[in-house]
């Protein structure tokens, strides 16, 4: 009686022959994972050899361009050097070309390193045929510039600018506009204060013409006699009043001192404008009366004369503000000044 054999395996004490084993199955994955490597180890192998295969590579020298001669004396050549050299390159050329084709195609490279030694040989032969040229000694070349002589021709001095000096009239007016034009700035705050109206446009003022003041001096005050005329003992101050002017009305009067040299602007005065309109209502030049300002420099304010009036006289500004104003005697007037 036969009976089938099973097949029994065992390792290490390692029961194989059961199928429900878990060392069987673990063997099995182990020897499917050995067989998946080779197979890739192989196949790329086979991938690298059909890249990497190598092939027999044939180097062309490049062509060696003409040497340019120069027209200078050449150096004669040894005459057993262009056949010693010639031999050489032949030999050399046909030892490289047997190495090339009897290299196995992993060895070529031996035979480029040949063919470039050959090459080298080739072209140090060649320098050594090729006539060289000799130095040239350059000459320095001197260059003559031309000297141009230009003649210095001195340049005239320049007449200053002539500075236009302005008269003592026109000194004077510029003191009284500046004068006018501080009056119209405080003005403009205080219209009343400077006898400005209501419906006055400052900008419509105007300076009217310099009205001279006049004084007497002590010899005159001291040995002046009654009913003596007044005129002649007149002496022009150092002092004007200028109108400002709004149409035919005088609003008030600006002052102008001479110093000195200089023409000093002064302050504006609406007292004095008024006193003036009055003098010259009451006493107009159309009828022949020229009404002068007189000062005394000791004492403040203006007084007036009207040189055409019978009696010779020097009246205080200030009467005109009363109802009934009248002149006062010069002799009156010249004694309190003394």
């Amino acid at each position: 009686m036969s009976m089938p054999l099973k097949f029994q395996f065992q390792f290490a004490g390692v029961d194989f022959h059961r199928p429900s084993s878990p060392h069987r199955k673990w063997l099995r994955i182990g020897l499917m994972t050995v067989a998946a490597l080779l197979a890739c180890v192989t196949y790329w192998f086979y991938l690298h050899h059909l890249t990497h295969g190598a092939h027999p590579v044939v180097r062309v020298a490049p062509p060696v361009p003409p040497a340019i001669t120069t027209p200078a004396k050449a150096v004669p050549a040894a005459p057993s050097a262009p056949a010693a050299v010639a031999a050489t390159v032949a030999a050399n050329s046909s030892v490289a070309g047997a190495v090339v084709k009897s290299a196995k195609p992993r060895i070529v490279v031996v035979g480029n390193v040949l063919v470039e030694a050959v090459e080298n040989v080739a072209t140090a032969a060649k320098a050594k045929m090729t006539p060289t040229a000799a130095p040239v000694t350059a000459v320095p070349v001197i260059e003559t510039v031309p000297v141009t002589v230009t003649k210095v021709v001195p340049l005239k001095p320049v007449a200053p600018r002539p500075m236009r000096v302005r008269t003592e009239q026109e000194r004077l007016e510029l003191a009284g506009a500046t004068a006018m034009a501080s009056v119209i700035e405080l003005a403009d705050r205080y219209p009343d204060s400077y006898g400005f109206e209501a419906g006055d446009f400052l900008s419509n003022a105007k300076l009217g013409a310099a009205v001279p003041v006049y004084t007497i001096e002590e010899s005159g005050r001291a040995g002046y006699q009654p009913g003596q005329a007044i005129k002649p003992l007149l002496k022009p101050a150092p002092r004007w009043v200028f109108p400002v002017m709004m149409g035919d009305r005088i609003c008030c009067m600006v002052e102008v001192q001479k110093t000195g040299r200089d023409y000093v602007p002064g302050k504006g005065s609406k007292s004095l404008a008024m006193a003036w309109n009055k003098i010259t209502g009451k006493w107009p030049a159309e009828a022949g009366f020229h009404p002068l300002l007189v000062v005394n420099p000791a004492v403040p304010g203006y007084y007036f004369t009207v040189p055409e009036l019978p009696a010779q006289n020097i009246t205080d500004v200030s009467e005109m503000f009363y109802l009934h104003p009248d002149t006062s005697p010069a002799e009156v007037i010249l004694a309190s000044w003394r």
